[in-house]
């Protein structure tokens, strides 16, 4: 046989040498898929090797898909062979360059936790995801075969037979097109799937590829097999389980070169002996840390675990591996079963009790990460309620209980329960401050750190002496570690840093200044002794100090400052770290090519990493846009705002969520830069969106940040003479406080957001009566808290609604 005519040539799929035809009813469920409402969405066409899911893929692609019409089609073939990194990288494509509807077509033999994993994580792009099972072999079979004859005797030159199709045990569509090549070739149409290969192979002498490979190896059984190879036909072939066993057996090191899919099949079909085998292998190696297999292998293990301690152990492993390649919901089952094996020790004895309070600690975890939001605190106060109990019995267990309710309360605090996030941690703060007092050395640098996480929390609620305070005293902690070892040098340095920050937050520039002077002193003298470590450190203090040095107003000294921290980031080479120093550059220095060479940076970095570098392209494009209007550059500013808002309409809810925190200031400045400069169609969508970055933080931010976007886009609605729209938006915003449950008496805030409201009362003539109340509580409220500068818009206020 001519070497372009072998039987593998012959067969394979992608020549298409027998014409598609069948599948009408999966072409319709394809079809239905492909014009579903939402934007994104992608679907997993699954089934044995051999059933036609390659065939049917580039059908749908050539016959049903038009570019124009239903947007962007990305088609994954063997999807479970390539990486979640492979997998990932497409999906970054297709937010980098394709239209806003896009659909993902993958095919695999398989299912199970590989696509549980990968079917979670694609759905983070903000993709309604779903699978469709492929039957192996199309509905008339007699019209296939018929077909096949036809057109393998029109490619062999050749009379077609005429005659019924065998009745093969286990067909697919490749399995009728090989009896029917046989029977072209004359040969009979055994029902044996194995005859019909050995027949096949007979008349060829050509290569040996894809399927017909993994058949070949089922029916020739070579003493050294290709291990993957091995793996596919052993999952199509049963027969060749055992020598999968052996061959791994006898060369266990053979696992860490095998591919994903081969290895998921041997670990799923593979003896026990074989599951512990290929667990020794890959459960130290770390190219599979974020893979479904460790957590399948460890699942068959759990099966023969001795007794209920080791099954407790098994499932927290598991827990833990399944949590890390993305299979959420199972990980969350993983540790309830956990949970229910330490619930059985301690029935067996109380003195597993810390057993258990862990593993709940663990469930929490599990339960934030799988978004089982309304499961968390049950889970966790039951954790807390157990650690007082051990307490109360053994003293010697307070760290453990002062630990559990310091993690509750970071629990509380992506709840957005506010008031319980500060209750947990101030108790935890209590108990580690009395820890550190009768065992300093055990316990300061705990103490040292709650501190510094109360402060935190106080400067998000407003109260800033206490933030204040709280910062020092955990400051003056680090700084006795420090003297009393050297090895705390560091921290405390970091910490100066954060106390600098939150000191330039709560606009106390000499607070700040002062700290962040002694962080860049010991960053340098750090950085001297080991370089590579600590000079990334000293670019970060760097970079805080200059901010502090403008709040001093010493404009030159911290624009040197911040192109010192830009110059050690060239030298790093750490491209993210020359990212971020060149925008605080900008923010400084007000420089318009640092800005430039910010973008070039995160585009870069876009490039190679969208999800983690987007949101930062973002920020840098805002900045751009900003300071070319601050150069009167308006043409180049509103090219560049197009591209931030296209970028910004293209992010997935995951990236909005995820964050959101550090987007919405930047896009704040700068809709407010667009509408002072009378921009105000791009003002009002970059509001627009701000708005909605900051509902969706609603879940773990203060309901005043949502607040303050609200009050700001009024302003931007004002800007573009849309003054009842703004008034509206105001009113709004005036409502949301009173949703907050806080003292309005004592929040700034409320009084500015009432003197917006009454000044937009005034201007569109509305309610004037009760503008002029509200604007007077304002005033009244900016008197009590001191803020001169509101207080005095406030006055101007109730003076322009007096006039009426």
């Amino acid at each position: 046989m001519d070497r372009a005519l072998s039987v593998a040539a012959l067969l394979d799929p992608t020549h298409q040498v027998v014409p598609f035809h069948g599948r009408e009813s999966e072409q319709n469920a394809l079809t239905h898929w492909r014009d579903s409402p939402v934007p994104q969405a992608s679907l997993l066409l699954h089934a044995p090797a051999g059933a036609g899911k390659t065939r049917l893929l580039q059908h749908f692609r050539l016959e049903h898909w038009d570019d124009d019409v239903h947007g962007r089609l990305l088609l994954i073939d063997d999807a479970d062979r390539l990486t979640w990194q492979d997998v990932f990288e497409q999906l970054q494509d297709t937010l980098r360059h394709g239209p806003a509807r896009t659909r993902v077509l993958l095919a695999a033999r398989t299912t199970g936790w590989w696509w549980s994993s990968t079917r979670q994580r694609i759905a983070d792009f903000d993709h309604e995801v779903t699978d469709l099972a492929l039957a192996p072999t199309v509905a008339d079979r007699a019209e296939s075969f018929t077909l096949a004859c036809q057109h393998f005797a029109k490619q062999l030159d050749v009379t077609a037979p005429d005659e019924p199709p065998p009745n093969i045990a286990g067909e697919t569509v490749l399995d009728l097109h090989m009896a029917a090549l046989a029977a072209v070739h004359g040969d009979p149409c055994d029902v044996n799937r194995t005859q019909l290969v050995r027949q096949l192979l007979q008349r060829d002498d050509g290569p040996r590829t894809g399927r017909i490979a993994e058949d070949h190896l089922a029916v020739a059984t070579p003493d050294s097999p290709d291990p993957d190879l091995l793996a596919r036909a052993a999952h199509r072939w049963p027969a060749l389980r055992p020598q999968l066993d052996q061959l791994i057996a006898d060369n266990p090191a053979i696992a860490r070169d095998m591919a994903r899919d081969s290895l998921r099949i041997a670990a799923e079909i593979g003896s026990y002996a074989t599951a512990e085998t290929l667990a020794r292998q890959v459960f130290r190696d770390e190219r599979f840390a974020v893979d479904a297999i460790p957590s399948m292998l460890t699942e068959r293990l759990v099966e023969r675990a001795q007794d209920t301690l080791e099954r407790a152990e098994m499932y927290g492993m598991l827990s833990a591996r399944t949590m890390l390649c993305g299979l959420r919901q199972e990980s969350v089952e993983a540790s309830q079963r956990e949970v229910e094996c330490y619930r059985e020790l301690v029935r067996q004895d109380p003195e597993n009790r810390p057993l258990l309070a862990d593993a709940l600690g663990d469930l929490g975890l599990r339960l934030i990460n799988a978004r089982r939001r309304d499961e968390v605190l049950a889970v966790s106060e039951e954790a807390i309620a157990l650690w007082h109990e051990i307490a109360l019995d053994d003293p010697e267990t307070t760290p453990q209980l002062a630990s559990a309710l310091e993690q509750i309360s970071y629990r509380y605090q992506a709840l957005g329960q506010e008031e319980a996030a500060m209750t947990a941690l101030s108790r935890a703060t209590l108990l580690y401050q009395e820890l550190a007092k009768n065992h300093p050395a055990l316990f300061r640098a705990d103490f040292a750190r709650v501190a510094a996480a109360m402060a935190r929390r106080y400067h998000v609620e407003g109260e800033t002496q206490h933030a204040a305070d709280s910062m020092q005293l955990s400051i003056a902690n680090w700084r006795v570690l420090a003297q009393e070892d050297p090895r705390f040098e560091p921290e405390l340095a970091r910490n100066l840093v954060m106390a600098g920050t939150m000191f330039i937050d709560l606009r106390r520039a000499e607070a700040a200044g002062e700290v962040l002077r002694e962080a860049v002193d010991l960053f340098r003298r750090l950085a001297i002794v080991n370089p590579e470590t600590f000079r990334g450190d000293l670019a970060e203090a760097l970079m805080r100090h200059s901010q502090a040095l403008r709040g001093l107003s010493e404009g030159l000294n911290a624009k040197l400052t911040a192109q010192e921290a830009v110059m050690i980031w060239r030298e790093t080479g750490d491209r993210k770290g020359l990212g971020h120093a060149l925008l605080n550059v900008v923010q400084v220095a007000h420089d318009l090519g640092a800005a430039v060479e910010a973008v070039e940076v995160w585009r870069e970095l876009a490039e190679k990493d969208l999800v983690w570098n987007q949101a930062d392209l973002v920020i840098a494009l805002a900045h751009l846009t900003e300071q070319q209007l601050r150069h009167d550059h308006d043409h180049e500013a509103l090219r560049t705002a197009d591209e931030c808002l296209d970028i910004c309409r293209r992010l997935p809810s995951q990236l909005v969520d995820f964050f959101g925190a550090k987007l919405a200031p930047a896009l704040q400045s700068t809709a407010r830069a667009l509408s002072e400069s009378d921009h105000h169609v791009r003002a009002l969508q970059m509001s627009e969106f701000t708005v909605e970055v900051c509902r969706a933080l609603m879940v773990k931010t203060p309901l005043t940040v949502y607040i303050a976007a609200v009050q700001q886009h009024a302003c931007r609605l004002r800007g573009a003479e849309r003054k009842e729209e703004a008034r509206n938006t105001a009113h709004t915003a005036v409502v949301l406080w009173h949703m907050t449950g806080l003292d309005l008496d004592q929040q700034p805030g409320y009084a500015d957001t009432l003197t917006v409201y009454g000044r937009l009362c005034a201007e569109t003539r509305h309610e004037l009566d009760n503008a002029l109340r509200l604007t007077r509580r304002a005033v009244e409220i900016l008197r009590e808290v001191g803020e001169p500068e509101k207080l005095e818009l406030a006055l101007e206020t109730v003076e322009a609604l007096s006039s009426w």
